[in-house]
């Protein structure tokens, strides 16, 4: 995982205790105010768990999804619409 998905994915933890910004305004805005406030006090990223560690997970996940392989997702029949011949004025 780089830094910007770390980044992002702090974000996303902390604006779950937020209200969702009903406009795109608002969201810009809300962005805004979260870097400004993370930037007061940046501290860099330290992995807490060693290569040991991220390669049981890395094993671990694998395994999962071959034991539980994605669906594909099943298509809604399209609705027919009968044309008529009427007109309307």
């Amino acid at each position: 995982m780089n830094r910007i998905e770390c980044f992002f994915s702090l974000l996303t933890r902390q604006a779950r205790t937020q209200s969702v910004p009903p406009s795109k305004k608002d969201l810009k805005d809300f962005l805004l105010r979260y870097l400004k406030k993370y930037s007061e006090n940046p501290t860099p990223f330290t992995w807490t768990k060693g290569p040991d560690q991220l390669q049981r997970i890395i094993e671990a996940t694998k395994e999962y999804q071959a034991a539980h392989p994605k669906q594909p997702k099943q298509r809604k029949p399209r609705r027919i619409i009968k044309k008529t011949n009427c007109t309307m004025y």
